[in-house]
């Protein structure tokens, strides 16, 4: 249990930054559906979220736990819980406009690791704050949706031709610091449950890397 400690806040308190790769280059652009295909990857509907969660560590350091999660696309609310495989809660918080953390075991009480978390869950799960600047498809044929957020980063939401897609952030050097891919899983019966992956996987780019892969364990729409 130790371990999966240190590990975790060793994960939120990194500074990731690279000079590679470079921002997806757009060659064509994108004149119909911008507003769909840009929206693809975020869910539209109040879900509860349960993951598997395997932390990578720059020297293979491995840590596994469960990761709880609540979002509402409507209000941007998020209730995040990490605990360990006996159920041990090791961190709860909940965002509404503010961070208000109900349980954290020391040293997981750091405000900068909680806004961390909050931050990797909105940019899975939400579409980017600021302004869409640029769309169109890329040389291999995907579809590229490019936002320049509040804080100046550079986000690209990337559609891949076989259905998953990408999610790129950069900061304001253009450096890469956090790519998402995901994978659908083979298991689909609606339209509704493909817009959840079966598994994301996070990397952080940097002197310090560090991946987080999340595997699907249970999704559910939540009802008022």
């Amino acid at each position: 249990m130790r371990n999966i400690y240190l590990l975790l806040i060793i994960l939120f308190q990194m500074i990731s930054c690279t000079g590679s790769p470079q921002l997806v280059p757009i060659k064509r652009p994108l004149m119909f559906d911008i507003d769909r295909r840009c929206m693809t990857p975020f869910p539209d509907r109040e879900l509860k979220l349960v993951h598997s969660i395997q932390a990578t560590m720059p020297k293979g350091e491995k840590a596994v736990m469960l990761g709880v999660t609540a979002i509402s696309p409507k209000t941007g609310m998020i209730q995040c819980v990490i605990m360990t495989l006996e159920g041990l809660v090791l961190f709860d918080a909940r965002y509404d406009r503010q961070i208000v953390i109900n349980r954290a075991i020391p040293p997981f009480d750091s405000i900068d690791f909680a806004r961390g978390l909050i931050n990797d869950i909105k940019l899975i799960f939400f579409p980017p704050d600021g302004l869409l600047i640029a769309s169109g498809i890329s040389d291999d044929g995907s579809f590229v949706c490019r936002y320049r957020t509040d804080s100046g980063m550079i986000v690209d939401i990337i559609t891949h031709k076989d259905r998953p897609w990408e999610i790129r952030q950069y900061d304001h050097d253009f450096r890469l610091i956090r790519s998402l891919k995901t994978h659908m899983g083979s298991e689909r019966t609606t339209e509704r449950q493909n817009a959840i992956p079966a598994r994301l996987e996070l990397t952080a780019y940097g002197p310090s890397e560090y991946s987080l892969t999340l595997e699907l364990i249970e999704a559910r729409e939540l009802t008022k």
